[in-house]
């Protein structure tokens, strides 16, 4: 999945801007990436982002964030693909990128939010690219 510019949009979502610094570099070959601290200002980009015609093709998320959590911004950006009309296939594809390893999280990672990949922390370019690479997401 491309956008117009022939390059892969990637939003980051963490609070830990460490990891947007490492996301940006190992992810620069493939398109372009834009970064969120927060949930919250992560939909707020999302849902931007779609309504001027460039959607994200890829949002890696860290689920555990102050204010709203990444189950909660990914539930959000889900449901405005479905209030535009957005085929499942056309969907954005989810990473969760998290430290988070408990059945509950993974669980509504994967059913509720309908990510692709989970990814543990800590990140190893590797691991990361692999993954990806792995799940067709790049």
């Amino acid at each position: 999945m491309t956008s117009a510019g022939g390059g892969v949009r990637f939003l980051i979502v963490d609070d830990d801007e460490s990891i947007h610094l490492f996301l940006q570099v190992i992810l620069a070959p493939y398109g372009e990436c834009a970064t969120a601290s927060t949930g919250d200002r992560a939909v707020e980009m999302f849902v931007e982002a779609r309504d001027n015609g460039q959607p994200f093709d890829v949002v890696l998320m860290d689920i555990l964030m102050p204010g709203m959590d990444g189950h909660q911004a990914s539930e959000l950006m889900r449901a405005k693909e479905q209030e535009d009309g957005v085929a499942e296939a056309d969907s954005f594809k989810l990473a969760m990128i998290t430290c988070m390893v408990d059945d509950t999280s993974i669980d509504k990672a994967f059913f509720n939010a309908r990510a692709s990949v989970y990814i543990v922390k800590p990140l190893d370019r590797h691991k990361v690219i692999s993954e990806l690479k792995e799940h067709g997401i790049i």
